[in-house]
């Protein structure tokens, strides 16, 4: 009996309140290759983010929705006006990221439920208690682990889990779902698209783009893409320039890519130091970084690691941060000595660190080598295919039990 072929579905997909700049290629993509309609609900960035926001208009369906954000002491709750919109959308599914501030994806989470749509959560699959990291404690404080136990809660409430990680698998396992409701789909940005623009980099001169920078001749250059917020821990990076202005005889130069709430302060720390310079924020798709990318030596970030690795590995860059248990899952995607450093230790040990990388060019050949190879593992093709495999199939039973 020949098989019935899928019908398409009509899946809504709410995640992180807005459409960040790393994110547009993926859901790009998606409505490239999928025959599915997914449409996205989007609006302003909650503002206890610091988000690149990419701007309309998209060439996927979407839905821009107003929202309402409520602060109760430094707690943020948001609510997206879109509930209803869900409910006239004819939706067979829902996809919701994992996050407790939008109290409109708990009652879009309810009318799936009593509608019998299915529910898809999209996030790392565990919660990580960054609040025992900021307030200097081992023990997660009392908020993180009831943060961590309602969310273990409500993974077993979804009909799917759409993880970035295997560690993110193996807890949704250990807190008891079903193996058939996870799919890792990992979490990257649009690596071809970066690939692309490190191959158009390549033909720049170097002295050039030293100049558009505002960098020394022939200097060592580190260097830094992302947020300007205190879980980055760039103020680390910063102290290390000021105190290193040479290494091994050679100039040591830090390109600071980036904005956020932290800029006014790091840019006072440096203290008008010249082999500092802090570029602002730059789109990812703009050839300015892939050509800061070119020239650097690695990229450095100290504290909280997230998609930068991806971002790096595109141009073939080293990571290079230190080793604590607050980073993002994306961590996963390091190979520690092989593609990256993970420096343990205090900020003086970091800063030797760094200064040993800086002496070693063979290790510093080395470590981009293997950084340029690994992106082949982080290409957007493999997470849209799996993501969207996945939520096919569970609509289909789902449709079928009906």
């Amino acid at each position: 009996m020949l098989q019935k072929p899928a019908k398409p579905y009509r899946v809504a997909i709410f995640h992180q309140g807005c459409v960040p700049v790393y994110r547009r290629g993926f859901y790009v993509r998606l409505a490239e290759t999928s025959r599915n309609q997914y449409v996205v609900f989007h609006g302003k960035p909650p503002s206890n983010t610091s988000l690149q926001v990419a701007k309309p208009p998209f060439p996927f369906a979407n839905v821009e929705v107003g929202t309402v954000e409520l602060r109760l002491k430094k707690a943020l709750l948001i609510w997206q006006a879109a509930v209803s919109r869900y409910v006239k959308g004819r939706f067979d599914g829902v996809v919701i990221g994992h996050e407790f501030k939008f109290l409109s994806s708990f009652a879009i989470l309810a009318l799936a439920k009593l509608r019998r749509r299915p529910v898809f959560w999209w996030g790392f699959g565990y919660r990580k208690a960054y609040g025992s990291w900021e307030e200097g404690g081992a023990r997660p404080p009392l908020k993180d682990r009831i943060a961590r136990w309602a969310a273990d809660r409500l993974a077993r409430l979804g009909d799917g889990y759409l993880a970035y990680t295997e560690k993110g698998r193996e807890h949704l396992l250990s807190i008891g779902v079903p193996a058939d409701r996870i799919q890792v789909v990992r979490n990257t940005i649009d690596v071809e698209e970066q690939i692309v623009l490190a191959d158009k980099a390549a033909a720049f001169d170097d002295a050039e783009i030293r100049a558009e920078f505002g960098l020394r001749p022939g200097s060592d250059v580190l260097l830094y893409v992302g947020r300007l917020v205190p879980r980055k821990e760039v103020d680390s990076l910063v102290r290390f320039a000021v105190a290193s202005p040479q290494v091994d005889g050679r100039p040591v130069d830090v390109l600071v890519i980036g904005d956020g709430e932290e800029r006014a302060r790091l840019e006072a720390l440096a203290g008008g130091a010249r082999n500092i310079r802090f570029a602002g924020a730059i789109d990812p798709s703009d050839l300015r970084i892939a050509k800061a990318m070119k020239l650097c030596r690695a990229v450095v970030i100290p504290g909280y690691l997230g998609l930068a690795i991806n971002h790096a590995f595109a141009h073939g860059r080293p990571i290079i941060t230190r080793k604590h248990d607050f980073h993002s899952p994306e961590i996963e995607y390091l190979t520690e000595g092989e593609d990256s450093l993970l420096i343990a230790g205090d900020e003086a040990d970091f800063h030797k660190g760094l200064a040993a990388f800086l002496a070693a060019p063979e290790e510093q050949q080395r470590l981009a080598a293997n950084a340029a190879a690994r992106r082949e593992t982080l290409r957007m093709d493999y997470m849209v295919k799996a993501y969207d495999d996945f939520i096919s199939r569970v609509v289909a039973n789902a449709d079928n039990g009906r």
